[in-house]
Formats: structure tokens, C-alpha cells, sequence
């Protein structure tokens, strides 16, 4: 046996070894790296992002890298940062995923970048202007967000669009700060940058062609990650999880910015919420009937009530709602018309208040209503019920003679029949019921404006235990309408060729529709300019009755600003704009007392104040008509002065309006030069001197110096049309 030891003591001593070797190689293996790669994000609240109270992280971004990370045991970590940060880390190709990219050529030529996870609108906010177009927004002053695709992909889309200033912004807080500062017009971004819930503002969409894919950008060590990245797109494209997820993204973020108290809670488990509408009346842009129901803004929050917040909503809808309203206590009115100086309507609002005029119609062979005050005698048809027949009444009580009617077209019928005079009512109802008469589509015009100033708004009774919760919800809803779109469909079919001959069949008849549309287009687009010239010629004719100011004034004021326009080279639109709207400046003094407005001598300080009111007034009185920015800069800016001295919010330099500093040294020119009870006329050259003198104080420099250069032209103006 002896003999034997040595081979088992090999044997022996050979097993260890193998068994060493398989250990150490076994625990050499690397283990897998549980190093987390950062998802840079855009540290803003929006539905792509935000934090709960507790400071978990919500939203459609954190869910995203939850699913990738589950699927593909990767370890994806969301890493919020600043814009300036994130910016200047995707530029360099720091280390990490950035959520939130905006897909630009430049940019997918030169970055990693996923598949496209959503689309993006790039939209436009105002606290009070709105735009329908781009090339609206020349001499704009404009905010961007720097470091950010916006700009260049605006730029790139609309080569000849100019703004008159562009300032870049550090953060989207910072801009509606400086929009609420009067310190620009607009701030324009992509539409999840303007989630801000917290604030009323306009949205407008003047960018329709300008729709920007939303992906994900990779450094370039994680370029394999992107492959994985776009399996998961595509297979959460294709089975509707990833829409869903968006849907279920933006509505829970719209929730999270409702706070919901536990009295407010008790109170609906206990209560009916009940709202009270009008059934046959307008009050545009809060609540009208068209072909397709009830629109407007009424309707939107209580349909938002319902679907985001899962509350039941009674809604009543009331024949002859004005007389209705007067006569009953509801504490909830979405629609509630109040005057302005009703400071318990004041207490209870929960949302903007609009401007509420009425307007007169009668046929464009009758006289104008030089003042509303000869509307005394006249026999007026107005709806049953209705605000107008209400304003009649504690207007004129029995001086006017008051013809109810059913519907509108019953007071057409009247005025056809010759027994009524005018008809009163809003715009919105009128002008849409004139543009399906074929019979009365330009017969009527528009006569005269009621001149009592009278606010629509919603309303809720301030110690209602709804009326925060109410207010929350008004806010959301107002950002929520404004915001909605329809998403892009990716729809392409399989054709065969049957299915391309029936094609071939619905694209002839769809392009024989399409030229007639256009046909019809062009025809309400005059249409819609006609009633637009008789509405402006109307308040005009109205102002002038009430004024002491000639035609030929107007006249030379909006010839002047024409030229001034023309020469700072301009576009058409604008000039065509403020030659059209210059006649409109002083449309505000219809609201101001006659003893002040024709009283023979100098102003007490008092009546002065009261005067100065007009550009407010005026602002109120054409809000609702849609006349555009430039009309209301204009009636609403003109007395303001270079050196922040004027009124009526004290603006200063270039924060002043284009438009509203051309009419301001046009009016003071032909102001001089004309006689009036409180001066002599002014030679040309006496008006030269005195505006020339007003340079870096009253009038806009660079303005004083195109004066300079055609002051001439003024003289010829005023001597061709003089009174």
C-alpha cells in the first residue's frame, strides 16, 4: 500500500487545484454594473414631469424609465435640472439620456436621438393679446426660452417673420413675469412649457405648420441603448400603451394641480352640484348654441368638472335667463352679468370678467344712432327675456318702445315688416343669424353700441364652501381648452387597387367640394371685412355725434399714421391695420360725460382724471368685437408718453406699442394745427416746434426723426383735408 501513496497524494493534490482554478475563475467574472445612468429632464412642472407634495415624481417621463428599466433590467435614473444646465450638458455630450428633445434637422444630423415619443405645438402666450397667425406677430416683442430648439425651429419654418424684439429667458417663470410686467407681448415656447395653471393667459396658435417630435437624446456611450429604446417605442406605439400613457400623463398632472379639501370633499358626497344656463341666448365667448349644441367656456368647465374630477353636475338650462337671473338667488353662476361697479359681483368672481356692450342693428339705408340717447321713441325688437330687453328697460323705461320676440329670426321678420326700428342684441348671436339669411346678408348694419358698461363672468357666492375649489377648476379649464389639439395620426393603408379606384372617386369629388368651399371662403372672408368696416364706421360715426371732433379730423389722423407706417417699411397687414383702426383711438370718450366733453374751458383736476379713463374705456368697449391687437394697443396706449410720464398704465420707451406711439404724435400734430375752445390753430411750423421739443419726453425719438425728414407730408395731409 506504500507504494501507492505518492500517486494518491497526486490525485489528491490535483482535485484541490482544479477546484481552486474553478473558484477563482468563477469570482473573476465581472459583476454586472449597477452604475445608474442619469435621464436629464427640464426641471418644470408640466405633464411630462412633476413632483407631488411628498416629492415623489410623477408623470409621463418617471413612468417611461420605470417600464424601460423593467423591461430591460437597465438602470435609468431621472436626474432633474435647470434649463441653462441641461442645455449646456446635451451641447457638450455629457454622459447620460435627455428626456424632453425637441427634434430639429440640425440636431438629428449631429445628435443620437430616439424615436419620436410624441408631438409638440409651439404656441404663443399673452396675458391679454391673441394672435391667429404668425405674420401677426411682426414688431412683436417676443420671449424664448434659451438654450432651447424653439427659436431655430421657428426661424427655420418662417424665414420673412420679424419681430421687433427677442429676449431670451432663463426659465419659463421668468417670462410670465415679464409678460405680467408689460415688458413684452408674447412668450412663445413649446405647449408643455405653458402648463402653468396658476395664472390667466391667452393662449394663440399662430404656428399650424410648425408641430415638433419630442424624443430622447443619448451621449455618445449609450449609443446602443438607444436600439432598445426604439423596440420600446414602437411596441408601445403599436399596442396604444404609449398614447395611453400620455392621455393618463396629462390628466392626472391637470389634477394634481386641484387641491380638493375634505370639507369640499363632504360637501359634494352630500350635495348636488346644480348650474344654471341660458337656453336661448348668447353670452360668446362663455356659453352660445351652434348646429353642433352648447359651446363655450361654461360648457368646457363643466365637462372638465365631470371627466377630471368625476363630480355630478345638474345642469338647468332657462328660457328668459337675464329676467330668470334678477329674479333668483342661485349661488353658482357661470353666466352672471353684473355692472362693472357692482362690488358684490367683484367678491365672487372666479375667472376674467368680459366687456359686455350690445349692439344696434337696423337697414344700411337708415341713420346711424349719433348718440344712443335718440334711440328714445324708437320701437327696439330684442329676444324675450333677454339682457337686452332688461337693458332697455332700466335704460329708457318707457321712452322706447320694447317688441319681444321668441327667436332672431322673428325680430328679422319684424324689421322686414317695418314694426320695429332697430334690433338689440349681442354680437355673436346676431352677426351668426344674419350669415344664414340669405334675404338680410348685407341689409343690416350695425347702428350704434349700448354705452352702459356691464361685465359677463362667472360667478359663485363667496362663502359658498365650493367657491376655492370652483376657482381652481375655472383656471384649469380656461389653460385646458385653450391648449387642446389633435394629436397626428400615423394612419397608412394598404391600398389594393379596387380600394384606389374608389380613391381616385372620393379625391375628385373632395377637390370639387374643396374649390367650392373656397369659393364660399372667399365670400364670407368679404363678408367678414364688410361687417368689420361697418362695425369700426359705426363706433367712428358714434364717437364723432358725441365728440366735438370733425370727420376730417379722423380722416387726417389715420393718413397720417399711414405714411409713418409706410415708411418705417412695415408689412401691408399692419399698415393697412393702423390706417383702418386710427380712426377708433377716442372711441372710449362715447363713456365720458358730456359736461366734461364739451365743457367750455379748462378741466378741473378731478374731470381730468375722470377724462383720462377714455383709453380704458374705449380698451373695454371693442374687447369683445375681435377688432385685434393693434385696434386695442391703439385706443388703449395712445396717451402714453417715451418718457413713462403718460397714462393709462404709465408705460415707458419701447414697451409702448408701435402702433400706439405712431397715433400718438399723428393726433397731438392735427391737434395743434386744428382750432379748438382752448387754443388758437397752430401753424405748421408752431406744431413742428412743439413736437420736435417733445423728442425723448412725449414722442418716440427715432419717430421724431422720420417726422423730421417728412414733416411736409403732414402739412400737405392736413391742407388737403382741411375742415
Amino acid at each position: 500500500m506504500r507504494r501507492h501513496k505518492p500517486r494518491i497524494t497526486w490525485l489528491i493534490g490535483l482535485v484541490i487545484l482544479y477546484v481552486l482554478l474553478w473558484a477563482r475563475i468563477s469570482f473573476a467574472q465581472p459583476t454586472p454594473d449597477l452604475t445608474p445612468v442619469p435621464v436629464w429632464i427640464y426641471n418644470a412642472d408640466s405633464f411630462e414631469f412633476w413632483r407631488t407634495p411628498q416629492g415623489e415624481l410623477q408623470g409621463f417621463y418617471p413612468e417611461l424609465v420605470r417600464a424601460i428599466n423593467l423591461k430591460y433590467d437597465t438602470h435609468l435614473e431621472l436626474r432633474p435640472v435647470g434649463g441653462p444646465e441641461i442645455g449646456q450638458r446635451f451641447n457638450a455630450d455629457s454622459y447620460g439620456v435627455y428626456a424632453g428633445v425637441l427634434r430639429t434637422e440640425s440636431r438629428a444630423r449631429t445628435k443620437i436621438l430616439s424615436s419620436k415619443l410624441f408631438i409638440n405645438e409651439v404656441v404663443a402666450a399673452s396675458p391679454s393679446m391673441s394672435v391667429n397667425t404668425a405674420e401677426e406677430l411682426t414688431n412683436a416683442r417676443v420671449l424664448f426660452r434659451q438654450n432651447d430648439a424653439t427659436l431655430e425651429s421657428v426661424q427655420k419654418r418662417y424665414p420673412d417673420l420679424t419681430f421687433r424684439s427677442i429676449h431670451l429667458v432663463a426659465t419659463s417663470e421668468e417670462a410670465f413675469r415679464l409678460l405680467s410686467e408689460r415688458k413684452a407681448d408674447f412668450y412663445i415656447n413649446d405647449a408643455s412649457e405653458m402648463e402653468n395653471t396658476q395664472r390667466y393667459y391667452l393662449l394663440s396658435h399662430p404656428f399650424p405648420e410648425l408641430r415638433i417630435p419630442v424624443v430622447l437624446g443619448f451621449s455618445p456611450e449609450l449609443r446602443d441603448l438607444r436600439e432598445k429604446v426604439n423596440t420600446f417605442i414602437g411596441e408601445g406605439y403599436r399596442s396604444g400603451a404609449l398614447r395611453k400613457a400620455l392621455e393618463e400623463s396629462k390628466r392626472q398632472y391637470l389634477l394634481s394641480r386641484i387641491a380638493i379639501s375634505n370639507p369640499e370633499k363632504d360637501w359634494l358626497a352630500n350635495n348636488p352640484l346644480e348650474i344654471w344656463l341660458p337656453k336661448n341666448e348668447n353670452f360668446a365667448p362663455i356659453i352660445w348654441k351652434d348646429n353642433r349644441g352648447y359651446q363655450g367656456t361654461a360648457i368646457n368647465m363643466i365637462n372638465d368638472m365631470r371627466e377630471l374630477l368625476g363630480m355630478e353636475v345638474e345642469v338647468h338650462f332657462i328660457d328668459n335667463y337675464a329676467e330668470t337671473l334678477e329674479k333668483q338667488h342661485w349661488p353658482i353662476r357661470l353666466v352672471d352679468v353684473a355692472e362693472s361697479s357692482n362690488t358684490a359681483h367683484a367678491a365672487g368672481r372666479i375667472g376674467p370678467d368680459i366687456a359686455w356692450h350690445n349692439l344696434y342693428y337696423n337697414r344700411i339705408k337708415q341713420p346711424f344712432l349719433w348718440d344712443e340717447e335718440s334711440i328714445r321713441g324708437q320701437r327696439v325688437g330684442v329676444l324675450e327675456g333677454s339682457f337686452s330687453a332688461r337693458y332697455l328697460q332700466e335704460r329708457f323705461g318707457n321712452d322706447v318702445v320694447i317688441v319681444t320676440q321668441h327667436n332672431l329670426n322673428g325680430l328679422i321678420d319684424a324689421i322686414e315688416n317695418n314694426k320695429i326700428d332697430y334690433i338689440l342684441g349681442d354680437l355673436s348671436s346676431l352677426e351668426s343669424t344674419l350669415r344664414g339669411n340669405e334675404l338680410f346678408r348685407g341689409v343690416l348694419k350695425v347702428a350704434g353700441v349700448t354705452r352702459s358698461e356691464f361685465i359677463v363672468g362667472p360667478w359663485v357666492q363667496p362663502d359658498h364652501p365650493l367657491f376655492q375649489l370652483l376657482t381652481q377648476v375655472h383656471r384649469l379649464s380656461s389653460f385646458r381648452t385653450q391648449l387642446e389639439r389633435q394629436e397626428e395620426r400615423d394612419f397608412f393603408p394598404d391600398l389594393t387597387k379596387n380600394t384606389l379606384k374608389i380613391v381616385s372617386v372620393i379625391l375628385l369629388v373632395t377637390a370639387l367640394f374643396s374649390l367650392f368651399m373656397l369659393i364660399m371662403m372667399r365670400r364670407h372672408i368679404k363678408e367678414n371685412r364688410l361687417i368689420n368696416r361697418n362695425i369700426v364706421q359705426a363706433l367712428e360715426k358714434v364717437n364723432r355725434a358725441h365728440d366735438d371732433e370733425t370727420g376730417s379730423h379722423i380722416q387726417r389722423v389715420a393718413k397720417y399714421c399711414a405714411m409713418m407706417a409706410r415708411e418705417l417699411k412695415l408689412s401691408r397687414k399692419m399698415i393697412a391695420e393702423i390706417e383702418h383702426f386710427a380712426s377708433l383711438h377716442d372711441v372710449g370718450k362715447i363713456a365720458v360725460p358730456d359736461r366734461i366733453l364739451r365743457k367750455q374751458g379748462p378741466l378741473t383736476p378731478q374731470e381730468f382724471s375722470e377724462m383720462k379713463l377714455h383709453t380704458t374705456k374705449g380698451y373695454t368697449i371693442i374687447q369683445g368685437l375681435a377688432l385685434g391687437p393693434v385696434a386695442e394697443n391703439i385706443i388703449h396706449f395712445h396717451h402714453e408718453k417715451w418718457d413713462g410720464s403718460g397714462y393709462p398704465e404709465g408705460l415707458r420707451g419701447e414697451n409702448i406699442p408701435l402702433e400706439a406711439r405712431i397715433l400718438a404724435l399723428a393726433d397731438v400734430y392735427d391737434a395743434l394745427r386744428q382750432k379748438r375752445v382752448y387754443k388758437p390753430a397752430f401753424s405748421h411750423e408752431q406744431a413742428c416746434e412743439v413736437i420736435f421739443d417733445g423728442a425723448g419726453r412725449h414722442f418716440d425719438p427715432q419717430l421724431i426723426a422720420l417726422f423730421r425728414e417728412h414733416h411736409l407730408k403732414f402739412r400737405t395731409i392736413f391742407d388737403s383735408l382741411a375742415d
